[in-house]
């Protein structure tokens, strides 16, 4: 029986792996999946004269107020184990198997050198893949991509965003109701997909619109970088694939203006087909409840194929640099404290600033506040407004902003 998830989340190896190698610290996530899968474990075995294999890489975790730790991620490779799982009376063995082509037979499809298998009796089958179904729930979440799986920070929750009136209707109430129509749509013969282009600047909620999108309970999420030169027409196809295969599903694609630029502005040769890519958003690698959202800058610079055919992207939508009620509703955000006559003259001066921008003069006051030895005040943040508007981030000014140093002039002669 092969899982359907990807095999870092499926496979209980690193289980055994953790615990054959006591007194090592274990990155946190690993240690937490570890101990949901405990929760069904009674016991485990090894076949015997067998030694395990596993995977060890040596990364750093940050704990608040201290130096940062050395922890330890495990992959627990091809050894066989046999787990006793609560309910079961037979042991249920899990082996990574790997996957070898012959040469120039591997197929279009394949991004994978293993998979991951559990060897079940026919009547725990069922019991087996609820186990798996419960593990999936409680651990945290990830982002598939072409070459693997990537942890997805934060959560579900649209109220961590400060967004517009037209984006919240455009995009938050669409998206939250996608899920409550697929019977209307299916009355109204309309295809239940739904395509999400997001166009703007930079730093105004485009990327993190997309991860609370991605963080939705219901959700399997996978994202490509097509301006990645990793990246293969396969790769793309494969994605598609299984994201028609594990509905409902979101497919993000980000800077794709740079990825699929007009002709005129491309810096470099595509690895991925443009038709691929094409086929794929019409529809002819993905099935009903696949969402596809992506980013762009500046749309104008968009191949043109990508948007002049209807239904590829049903909402586009600019995320514009907020107006001066989004931008005082961000500062509150931030700190209570911003408030008062003196922050709405400030107000004023962010006229223009992204939602990136406006983060920043709050780092800048905070940073000059703790140089002090005091809690932010008002006047901090309206001081590094102050810098910013001035443009004292350019070293070329006789300003510097705390944090920087600037360089002295060369003495001429």
């Amino acid at each position: 029986m092969k899982p359907s998830r990807s095999n870092w989340i499926v496979n209980p190896g690193d289980v055994v792996a953790e615990e054959l190698l006591p007194g090592l610290a274990v990155v946190a996530a690993t240690k937490e999946r570890n101990n949901t899968w405990r929760q069904f474990i009674e016991a485990w075995k090894l076949p015997i004269g067998v030694s395990p294999r596993i995977a060890m890489s040596l990364q750093r975790q940050r704990k608040p107020n201290a130096a940062p730790i050395s922890v330890w991620e495990f992959d627990w490779q091809d050894c066989p184990v046999g787990f006793k799982l609560r309910g079961l009376t037979h042991y249920v063995v899990s082996v990574e198997i790997p996957v070898i082509f012959p040469p120039g037979d591997t197929p279009l499809l394949s991004s994978c050198s293993s998979q991951h298998w559990f060897i079940v009796r026919r009547e725990d089958a069922a019991k087996v893949l609820l186990v798996e179904q419960q593990v999936q729930s409680q651990t945290e979440r990830y982002l598939e991509t072409a070459h693997g799986l990537a942890r997805l920070p934060g959560r579900y929750d649209w109220d961590a965003l400060v967004l517009d009136a037209t984006i919240k209707r455009l995009v938050q109430r669409d998206f939250q109701i996608f899920f409550e129509r697929e019977d209307w749509f299916r009355q109204h013969n309309l295809p239940y997909r739904r395509g999400y282009l997001f166009w703007g600047s930079p730093g105004n909620g485009k990327s993190a619109t997309l991860r609370v999108m991605a963080a939705h309970p219901h959700i399997r999420s996978y994202t490509l970088d097509l301006s990645d030169m990793e990246e293969k027409s396969a790769d793309v196809l494969h994605l598609f694939q299984r994201a028609g295969e594990n509905t409902p599903a979101l497919i993000i694609l980000e800077d794709l203006d740079r990825a699929f630029p007009i002709e005129g502005k491309r810096t470099k040769e595509r690895t991925v087909s443009f038709q691929t890519l094409l086929n794929c958003l019409d529809g002819l690698a993905s099935q009903d409840g696949v969402i596809v959202a992506a980013t762009a800058n500046d749309p104008t610079c968009l191949d043109a194929a990508i948007l002049k055919r209807p239904g590829r992207f049903d909402r586009v939508v600019q995320f514009r640099n907020p107006d001066p009620d989004l931008r005082r509703q961000y500062y509150k955000r931030l700190s209570a404290v911003l408030t008062g006559e003196q922050f709405e003259i400030a107000i004023e001066q962010t006229e223009g600033f992204s939602f990136a921008q406006l983060r920043e003069t709050y780092i800048l006051g905070s940073q000059s506040a703790f140089e002090h030895g005091r809690e932010i005040t008002v006047g901090d943040v309206v001081e590094a407004i102050e810098l910013q508007a001035a443009g004292a981030y350019d070293l070329k000014t006789s300003i510097a902003a705390p944090g920087f140093v600037r360089q002295p002039e060369a003495a001429t002669r």
